[in-house]
This record gives C-alpha cells, sequence and structure tokens, in this order.
C-alpha cells in the first residue's frame, strides 16, 4: 500500500499551495476535511470520460476539496473548476488514516479507486494494482475483498445520486472556506535586508527587483497576508516606497506589528501582534535577524525564516516560507 499526504506534495506537487485540513461534524458530514487551493499553474485535463469528455482537473483557480468521513474506508476527492463546480470526483479506497510528523493527514491507499462525474461517468481504477497486491500476498484475501467491497458502496454512496452528492461536497467547500477567512496565513515582513540591501548613507532604500518578485510569489501563491515587523512602518520614505510596490502588486491585506516603548524587541511586538490577533493560526517570519534572532522565544524561532541580508528574499526562502506556513495543529483522530 501506498501513503498519500493530502498535501498532495507527493505526486502532485502542490505542497507550495495553501493546504488547509480541519474536523467536521454537522448533520451531513462527520469526518475530516482538506482543501488544496491551486492558486497558480498551468491546466491538467483527463480525456478519458465517455459522457463528460475532457474535464479539468489541476489548474490556476481550482481547488480540491477531500472528505474522509467517519466509519468509511475511502477517501473523496472532488475536484472543483474556478467557477465553482465539480470536474470530477476521484475516491480512493482506504485502508486507515494517519498524521505525518508535520501533523498533515495521510492515508494508506488501498489501491482501487472509483472515478465519478456529474455527467454520470462511473470508472473503476488501478483494480489491476489491487489483485496484483493480492497475488502478491501484500494483501490478505480477507483486505482483498473488503475493498471490493467498498468500492461497491463508493458507488452506491456517491454515484447514485450525483445531484445530492454534488450540493454536500458544495456545502461542506462553503462551511471549510468560511473557516479559512477566519484564520489567515500571515507573513510577517522585515524590509532591511529583505526587501532591500540596507545602505546607511542613502535617506532611504531601493527595494531589490527579486526580493519583490519573491515576495509577491509567496503573499499571492498563498493568499496571505502581509503583516510588517520593520521599523520602517512608522514611516518615511522607504515605508511610502513599500506601501506603492504593494498596491502597485495587488497586495492589499496589509498591517503593522505594534511599536511603542513597552515593546523591548521584535519578539515582544510579534507576539502582541499574535494576542491581538487569535485567529493567526498559521505564521511565517521573513527576517535578517539584524535587531532580534527570537532565541528568546522558541516558539516564534520555529516560524523564522532567515534571510541573508547581503542578498534578499531569494527563492528557497520563499520555500521554506510555503512549508511553515502549511505546517498543522496537532490533530487527534477519531
Amino acid at each position: 500500500m501506498t501513503k498519500k499526504r493530502l498535501t498532495r506534495d507527493l505526486k502532485w506537487g502542490f505542497q507550495y499551495y495553501p493546504y488547509y485540513q480541519m474536523r467536521i461534524d454537522c448533520d451531513k458530514f462527520h469526518g475530516w476535511a482538506a482543501l488544496n487551493e491551486l492558486t497558480d499553474g498551468d491546466y491538467l485535463y483527463w480525456d478519458f470520460f465517455e459522457k463528460a469528455g475532457k474535464v479539468p482537473v489541476a489548474g490556476k483557480g481550482m481547488c480540491w476539496l477531500t472528505l474522509i468521513p467517519d466509519g468509511k474506508k475511502h477517501s473523496v476527492t472532488a475536484m472543483f473548476t474556478k467557477n465553482g463546480d465539480i470536474s470530477v470526483w476521484y475516491i480512493d479506497v482506504i485502508h486507515s488514516l494517519t498524521t505525518d510528523a508535520d501533523e498533515v493527514l495521510a492515508f494508506m491507499d488501498q489501491y482501487l479507486d472509483v472515478l465519478l462525474t456529474t455527467s454520470g461517468d462511473v470508472l473503476i481504477d488501478d483494480k489491476d494494482e489491487l489483485e496484483a497486491a493480492y497475488c502478491s500476498g501484500e494483501l490478505t484475501k480477507d483486505e482483498y475483498e473488503a475493498a471490493l467491497l467498498e468500492g461497491n458502496k463508493i458507488i452506491d454512496e456517491w454515484g447514485k445520486d450525483i445531484h445530492t452528492s454534488e450540493q454536500i461536497c458544495k456545502e461542506m467547500l462553503s462551511y471549510v472556506k468560511a473557516q479559512i477567512d477566519d484564520h489567515p496565513l500571515t507573513v510577517f515582513l522585515d524590509i532591511d535586508g529583505v526587501m532591500d540591501i540596507y545602505q546607511p548613507d542613502q535617506e532611504f532604500q531601493n527595494l531589490l527587483p527579486h526580493a519583490g518578485e519573491n515576495i509577491c510569489e509567496l503573499v499571492h501563491r498563498m493568499k496571505a497576508k502581509v503583516v510588517v515587523i520593520s521599523s520602517h512602518r512608522s514611516g518615511g520614505k522607504t515605508w511610502d516606497l513599500l506601501s506603492d510596490f504593494f498596491e502597485r502588486n495587488h497586495i492589499y491585506n496589509v498591517d503593522i506589528t505594534p511599536y511603542s516603548e513597552e515593546y523591548g524587541s521584535r519578539t515582544d511586538e510579534i507576539n502582541a501582534y499574535l494576542r491581538m490577533h487569535p485567529n493567526i493560526e498559521r505564521y511565517v517570519i521573513l527576517d535578517d535577524c539584524f535587531q532580534d534572532d527570537y532565541t528568546s522565544d522558541r516558539k516564534l524561532r520555529e516560524h523564522l525564516v532567515f534571510v541573508d541580508a547581503l542578498k534578499g528574499l531569494q527563492k528557497q526562502d520563499v520555500i521554506k516560507a510555503c512549508e511553515i506556513l502549511n505546517r498543522q495543529k496537532s490533530v487527534s483522530l477519531f
């Protein structure tokens, strides 16, 4: 059996897109939900459906909603187009659900898959892999027969009434997105040494073009809020330059950390901001650590990406920031 992480980082390479997971308990669904938001990327299509024809499965503006219901041995992934319609369901028969060290949900795939479309297509996939696993002794007879039975249950539960399945998935997507809106991913951003190379003999600093491109990629890709932690946030030409840059690049959700004599360091300022905004659970700090290396707060330092002040924000810094933003809170599997 193969482990599949719901960040979809192993096969699909979705790890640098926003990822969310949460528990849902409502009248229509009890179980775990995960969402991959595809904020960039070229379109990929499947064209082997008899009724639906060619359907998009990945690309900018799409999202994947995965539902893993309690007491069932399957994982339902609804692939939504950018206009909110479902292009296809990919439903895995699974053996078990677990979490990895970064608390990301994962399941052990038991080979057999069911694909459904709103046009009425019903396809059974990877049955040959299930057969091979049974013949090789990887799966027992009971496990093999249970997987086949679960495949039939999937068709009965999700394929017989496509309209109801579609409505459930759309309602769950709305619920998940509402929770996400209340808990924004947040980038705490320094300026000198991150967005520019500080030169004390100059009245204000010019932003580095590559640093500008990289911060735009991070913020737009992760749909993140920006909170400026630099001393320039109190005003001046550098702040005006940065504010103009944000506006020109459609970065509108921008705030600053508090500053006054009661805060002795950036550690204090960031912690104060987090106390003021308890809905912020996932965040990253981009800093060259000239004023504060965050060693006084181990938890805060775990969210730090140290930026080389002589280079400014690099592509590898963005990749690391995405990894930190996609870390999950500790979860308990029922």
